[in-house]
């Protein structure tokens, strides 16, 4: 009987919960429906109680736009204002249900709001202010659902809860300059401010100055820093990009880069810093190239252009720079160098190990004006020949002796008597007695 009653128990426990689950999710499905319904000309309220209160004053709603200029650019801030108020006071936390716009970033609603009071037909009001901050990414009109407020207020001795919307509002967003393209550094903001900081590291010592002479090897650290209020860090343009020209001349270290996103007195503050190492490469002058920001100043509704300028180095050489650069040509000359020294060598010992040819002795004796070995060097060309002829049969020749006599008496010889005697006429004498010993029969 007890187990029989117990069972019983339990089943109305399992159905009480059953009930209970059911209800929970109808009343979250008619929230979420409320949520996503596309369009709404005024604020709605979903319960009757505050819908009184609402329609008699007690409860208000405001939505508005603000944004710096009248003309809202790409990326520009724009703020979701929400202002709930009663006459009464606000009798547990306020949530605002998250929005979601196409093509703009939606930064997350703040925990808190902006509390405050204000007296309206003689009535002082409790106020909580939220601001959603949005950032449209293309030009086009946007349209912004309603937003969904869960609220709890005081009513007599009773607390009123539910649920208001906003209405739905819209704005368009547009490019006012031509330089906001993808191929473009650009950001939408204010007071907007570029800087660098640069260091150079030597293989041997730190450097901070920027005129020394550097060497392969060295590193360039380049630090950049891009920063501008109303807008935030990931919108903030990369900026130290490498022209695929230049990585020849440099191996690029980029380090990852810092954002940063601040708050002070209502102001948004973003900053992106990028630090690049260079290692240089190769000897010669090498350049970083200028670096080129577009702002658009929502506030003046300007377009402003940051620059900073390029730097250049002349770069040397170390010896383990140059030998790896040259390492090609080095190879070819050595071989070559060991080819003539080889070469020379073998030539050396030819010559040692053979006597001299009478006609190199004849050249050297002209090239040095030498006249004993002058004369020495024609009587062995004409004692050469003789006895080369000597040996062919049937070869009527003169005596060398009666030939070497002639050559003595040619009016030639006479010219070697001369104090002063040219290379030119040491030639002639030996052109003359060459074609006397044709004369005679001796020349081959």
């Amino acid at each position: 009987m007890q187990l029989s009653r117990k069972m019983q128990l339990t089943s109305l426990f399992q159905l009480l919960c059953l009930v209970i689950s059911l209800m929970s999710h109808f009343a979250y499905s008619q929230l979420s429906a409320y949520s996503q319904t596309p369009v709404y000309s005024s604020n709605l309220v979903y319960n009757q109680q505050l819908a009184s209160l609402y329609d008699q004053g007690n409860v208000r709603l405001n939505v508005w736009l603000s944004h710096v200029s009248s003309d809202i650019a790409v990326h520009e801030q724009v703020t979701l204002n929400i202002e709930v108020m009663t006459d009464t006071w606000f009798t547990k936390g306020t949530k605002v249900h998250r929005v979601e716009v196409d093509n703009a970033v939606v930064l997350p609603t703040s925990s808190f709001a902006v509390n405050s009071t204000e007296r309206i037909d003689g009535k002082v009001y409790s106020k909580q202010l939220w601001e959603i901050v949005l950032y449209p990414l293309q030009s086009g009109e946007y349209q912004i659902p309603p937003v969904a407020l869960e609220i709890g207020v005081k009513q007599g001795s009773n607390n009123v809860d539910g649920v208001v919307m906003t209405k739905a509002l819209s704005f368009n967003a547009h490019k006012p300059s031509a330089n906001m393209t993808s191929d473009q550094k650009w950001l939408t903001g204010t007071e907007a401010n570029l800087k660098e900081k640069w260091t150079l590291v030597s293989q041997n010592e730190s450097s901070q100055g920027l005129e020394e002479q550097l060497s392969v090897g060295d590193a360039i650290t380049r630090e950049i820093t891009l920063s501008a209020h109303d807008t935030i860090s990931a919108l903030l343009p990369e900026i130290t990009t490498l022209p695929d020209t230049l990585t020849s001349q440099f191996l690029v270290y980029p380090e990852s880069t810092q954002y940063r996103d601040d708050e002070q007195r209502g102001v948004r503050q973003a900053q992106r810093l990028e630090t690049v190492t260079y290692i240089v490469n190769n000897a010669g002058r090498v350049t970083l190239p200028a670096v080129s920001v577009f702002w658009w100043d929502s506030e003046f509704q300007q377009q402003r252009t940051f620059v900073l300028p390029e730097r250049n180095w002349q770069v040397s050489h170390t010896f383990a720079s140059f030998v790896e650069q040259y390492k090609v040509l080095l190879a070819g000359l050595a071989v070559i160098v060991v080819v003539v020294i080889l070469s020379t060598a073998l030539l050396y010992r030819y010559v040692k190990t053979r006597p001299k040819s009478k006609w190199l002795c004849l050249a050297q004796a002209i090239y040095k004006k030498d006249i004993p070995l002058f004369e020495n060097s024609i009587y062995l060309v004409l004692l050469e020949h003789f006895q080369s002829r000597v040996l062919t049969p049937r070869v009527e020749t003169e005596g060398t002796e009666m030939i070497w006599q002639r050559y003595k008496e040619s009016p030639e010889h006479e010219k070697l008597r001369e104090s002063e005697c040219s290379r030119l006429v040491l030639f002639k004498v030996l052109i003359a007695f060459l074609l006397s010993a044709q004369s005679a029969g001796l020349s081959r």
